[in-house]
Parts: C-alpha cells; structure tokens; sequence
C-alpha cells in the first residue's frame, strides 16, 4: 500500500534538518517526505489541489487557502510557548519549534494517529468503475487519467479494462496482448489467477492489465471472471486503487461489477441525447446513494445548453465534476488530462 505522506514547511533550513532526518529514521521506508523551504515554492506547491496526510508547517507560513486541500493533520510552528497546544480548529495543533525534535516527532506522531494516518498501511483496495450508457463520450480516456492522477497522490493504481473488444490500448499507447491462455484459467476461477497475470503486468506510470488480443465474448470470459479476479487482487492489498473502465452496455454483468465496485463513476455529456440515455439508465438502477455513485460530465462547453440542468422527472442526482472539452487534440491525451484540475479534483474525493 501508498505510503502516508508528511510535508515539513519552514524558511530556516537548518532547523529543518534535524526534524527531517529524525522522521526518516523513524518511519523509514513507511512515508514520502517533502520538506519545503523557500515560501514562493510552496505557493507554487499549492497551485493544484494536494492531498497530504501530515503537514508541520511554520505559522508565518500558514494561510487559510490551504484548508482548501485534503490535509488530514495539521501542526503549527510557533515561536510562543504554548500550554495545551490546541488551535480553535480541533483538526490543528500548536507546537513551541524550539523544543527538542524528540518532543516534536512525538506529538505529531501521537496526535496522527488517532486520526486520519495509519502507519500500518491496513486501508483495504477500493475498486472504482467507471461506466457510461453513451459512447463516445470518453470514459476510457476519463479512466486511464484518474489513474495516472491517483498516482501522482503517491498511491498505486492498476487499470483494468472491460470493453469487449479490449481497444483501450489506443487511448492509453501500444500494449502488449495478455498472454494466450490466461483466459481459461480466469474462466475456471484459478485460485492462484492474480499470481499467474502479476507478471504480465505493464507499468506505464500506472500499471495496466493487458488487453485480451481477441473480443471477450468470442473467448467466453464474462463479468463473474473478472470479479473474481478483482477480489484475488483486492485480497493482496498490492494495490491502493483498481480502476475499472467498464463497458457501455447496460447488461448483468455491469450491474454486478457495480456492485462489486466500492463506487461506481457514471460519465455523461451535457447534450440532450446524452441526458436522456443518462435517464433512462437511472431508471433501472438505485443510485441514490451518493458515496457510492459520482456522476460527471464529460466534454463540458460552458457556451452551449447545459442540459443536466433540465428539470426532470427521474430521481435527482448531482454532478460532482465537469472536466472541459478541449478543442486541441493532443489537450485529450491522458497525460494533459491527468493534471487538469477537475481530474485532480475528482481523484481527490476517493484518496
């Protein structure tokens, strides 16, 4: 699993120095470290949205802003000596920064801990699928570039895609065929099928599962195969995301993928066709639960008809993220995508 991820902030590097060395020899190899000096780079830092687990930060440094980012523990740096520490926000403490770096390293780690931070790394893998009844609307590209976001939080994520006739290669670059064979043991249910396709794994800044080179329904591999080898995977805890780009069709098999999925991500587009298959979707499924299904549209020109916003009369849902139509090409790849803001936003509601 990721490792959590501390961020030392203070213009004196000297001081620093000791408190940084004193977090890598405790925690070793269980955190990523950043430890920022110069204040024009941590604005900078914070230009995008960031997700970090421990921010020790001096107070001159601090600014409101940042309680816009996912930080899940904050300490200020004071030069005051404090009593009890605590900040009018419960979620921050005060720390005198002239006292040794033992007691700092301490109460850091204490009050950590018995919040968001686990320094055991025991969070289960979450699965995220990604569907949409319309095609063309882009949500392979949508799914390969939250997994490369995920990635840049410093948590690991597989792709893994399900459309039937394994295209997904063109839109993430040349891969390799899952090796021939492979097929029929997902098919038997192999006890050790994460085992055997571990090592046809390709990693291109996210790891990816091969593409079958022939169409799953002409070698007969359905949703259950690739269920079952999700909860193999889900069960080693190799991986802190899994993400399923599934495919458009409404069938058994994807209603049972979302119910394997620990949230299921429906993309839509903002046109009138599209808004009237997004209906006719919710009108065979509950999604009302709203941790567990996040809609988004794909594709959004805020000089056209927004159709989403049409009154209507299947049950209400709420778009999480509108991630803009790009009229350059290149704009599209997952790269660009990857660090647009609203991906970034979107990966942010999962970490």
């Amino acid at each position: 699993m990721a490792n959590i991820k501390i961020l030392l902030a203070d213009k004196d590097e000297k001081y620093l120095l000791p408190l940084e060395r004193k977090f890598i020899d405790e925690l070793e190899d269980k955190a990523d470290l950043i430890v920022i000096t110069d204040p024009d780079y941590l604005k900078d830092f914070f230009s995008t949205p960031q997700k970090i687990d421990i921010l020790v930060i001096n107070e001159e440094l601090y600014d409101a802003e940042l309680e816009r980012h996912n930080i899940g523990n904050t300490f200020l740096l004071t030069e005051q000596v404090v009593s009890d520490g605590k900040t009018g926000d419960s979620e921050m403490n005060r720390i005198y920064k002239y006292t040794s770096v033992k007691e700092i390293y301490n109460e850091v780690i204490n009050k950590s801990s018995t919040k968001s931070v686990s320094f055991n790394n025991t969070e289960e893998t979450k699965i995220l699928m990604l569907y949409s009844p319309i095609g063309g609307i882009g949500k392979t590209t949508v799914s390969a570039a939250l997994c490369e976001a995920i990635v840049k939080y410093h948590k690991k994520a597989l792709f893994i895609g399900m459309d039937s006739l394994q295209t997904f290669g063109s839109v993430i670059g040349d891969l390799p065929a899952m090796e021939s064979g492979i097929e029929k043991m997902m098919i038997e249910k192999n006890e050790y099928i994460y085992d055997i396709v571990k090592s046809k794994i390709v990693t291109k800044g996210f790891d990816i599962l091969p593409p079958f080179h022939l169409s799953l329904p002409s070698l007969n591999v359905k949703g259950e195969d690739y269920i079952n080898l999700l909860n193999c995977i889900k069960a080693t805890k190799d991986y802190d995301y899994i993400i399923v780009d599934g495919i458009s069709d409404f069938t058994e098999d994807v209603s049972r993928l979302m119910g394997a999925a620990d949230h299921t991500i429906i993309i839509t587009g903002q046109e009138k066709k599209a808004v009237h298959k997004l209906e006719c979707l919710l009108r065979n499924i509950d999604c009302s639960d709203n941790e567990r299904f996040v809609f988004v549209c794909n594709k959004y020109q805020s000089n056209r008809e927004n159709h989403l916003m049409d009154e209507r009369d299947t049950q209400s849902f709420k778009i999480s993220e509108y991630i803009d139509y790009r009229t350059d090409s290149s704009n599209q790849e997952i790269g660009y995508l990857s660090n647009d803001r609203n991906v970034q936003k979107l990966a942010l509601m999962f970490i």
